[in-house]
């Protein structure tokens, strides 16, 4: 990590990878996968992955249909949604790529995976967005602008898709 200039002095020279592996991927029938050759620092790493459309209607699916929160120890929910969520789908989004609608249950065009979308994106909360992304970004500025501007981002990326 200090090699890469990745880490300081003081900090752990180590990378923490979380891998979550999700077996029930028969929802989607008609897919891609690449192999990515990856080198860097003399090192070579071959990487197979689902094509980028592929991967774009997962995050969508993510978008549309996770269910999940964040809770104080009282209970009080104190993040609503997955804020890097939403940052990914910006990303695709502005990367131009067409998710696989075959992977995206319940969906049958892009005209009404819009309309999904829309309908998710006016419901974002803000203060979610940032709690979740602050653990992320360094910088603290960015993500609050991110979390007060990101539905008006997310609408504007989503109807030119």
């Amino acid at each position: 990590m200090k090699e890469l200039g990745l880490s300081n002095p003081s900090q752990s020279n180590y990378l923490n990878l979380k891998v979550e592996i999700f077996k029930e991927f028969d929802f989607c029938k008609k897919f891609k996968t690449e192999i990515k050759p990856t080198f860097r620092h003399n090192q070579l790493v071959l990487v197979k992955m689902f094509d980028l459309s592929t991967l774009m209607a997962t995050k969508i699916r993510a978008v549309l249909y996770r269910k999940w929160e964040k809770n104080s120890k009282s209970g009080e929910t104190i993040i609503s949604v997955k804020g890097r969520d939403y940052f990914d789908l910006m990303w695709y989004l502005q990367k131009g790529i067409v998710p696989n609608l075959n992977c995206i249950e319940e969906v049958d065009s892009s005209k009404e995976l819009e309309t999904k979308l829309l309908k998710i994106i006016t419901k974002i909360d803000s203060r979610s967005i940032i709690l979740d992304l602050e653990n992320f970004i360094k910088d603290r500025n960015f993500v609050k602008n991110l979390g007060k501007n990101i539905k008006e981002i997310l609408k504007n990326e989503i109807s030119k898709m």
